[in-house]
């Protein structure tokens, strides 16, 4: 049976396209309309950035500068401005931070990331989204509670029963385990083939394939093509695994890496037909 997965591009760091920060909302918003009238994707990725935060910077890669400087939304503004250009969001990505406030020592913070994922899953929802994901822990703790994490999540999915929530298997320093360990044991898994990269597990993703609702290909652009380094696989071999071997037929969404200007916009729309015609 013929397979077309559909085909989005993450909002973050594409933004550059059009020569803005990443955190740049308006600026993102235009270059998302310019792509997609395009047609080399069937929607996109909202990344939901920790520099809207009125209220605390960012606690990951922070820059005390940018966030003062940045503008500040509220959840129903950023609705607004998504709509208002009329471009399909597939997924929703929670803010980079959500791990840290779950993972902290302080309650405050604590509560402060239930309510990122609760205010995430809100957005998904009011955006049509059909995934969001999330970073589910602190990268550099070496200890945490993954059951308590999972009923967190669980209890803020319960409102949201339309939306997926998902994990992603980010890097960990968690004793005896991998992201791969982490992620095997929730309802909804979001592969990122950087990560798998690093702890070269992509092959053991093919054991939850049916978990697995959103594929993050990280690549960057060399000309019209996308290739991975620093990986023991390539671009296209990871995309041809996942939707030929393991019968992968749901959402890939492209993660640009490296650096990105709008003299670069002409390149990446050739390699996201390309990318289309593959994945057709």
């Amino acid at each position: 049976m013929l397979v077309i997965n559909q085909i989005s591009a993450s909002s973050a760091p594409i933004a550059g396209f059009g020569d803005k920060e990443y955190f740049n909302l308006i600026g993102t918003v235009e270059v998302l309309k310019k792509i997609f009238k395009e047609s080399v994707v069937d929607g996109f990725e909202l990344q939901l950035e920790p520099e809207w935060d009125k209220q605390n910077p960012p606690l990951t890669e922070a820059d005390w500068a940018d966030w003062t400087k940045t503008p500040k939304y509220e959840a129903e503004e950023i609705v607004e401005l998504v709509r208002q250009a009329k471009v399909p969001i597939l997924s929703v990505h929670a803010s980079r931070d959500v791990g840290k406030y779950l993972c902290s020592s302080r309650k405050k913070d604590q509560k402060k990331g239930e309510n990122l994922i609760c205010e995430s899953l809100r957005i998904a929802k009011s955006l049509g989204a059909d995934v969001c994901v999330f970073h589910l822990w602190d990268t550099w703790k070496t200890s945490f509670n993954i059951e308590r994490l999972r009923k967190i999540l669980e209890d803020c999915a319960s409102q949201f029963s339309m939306v997926k929530a998902s994990v992603e298997n980010i890097p960990t320093h968690l004793e005896g385990g991998t992201p791969f360990d982490i992620v095997e044991g929730f309802e909804y898994v979001t592969l990122d083939t950087r990560w798998a990269a690093l702890y070269k597990e992509l092959d053991k993703f093919e054991s939850i394939a049916r978990s697995i609702v959103n594929v993050h290909l990280r690549g960057s652009l060399k000309g019209h093509e996308w290739i991975m380094e620093r990986s023991n696989f390539g671009f296209n071999e990871a995309l041809d695994k996942i939707k030929h071997e393991w019968n992968y037929s749901r959402l890939f969404t492209v993660e640009p890496e490296g650096a990105i200007e709008g003299s670069m916009f002409a390149d990446f729309i050739e390699a996201m037909r390309s990318l289309k015609r593959r994945s057709d």
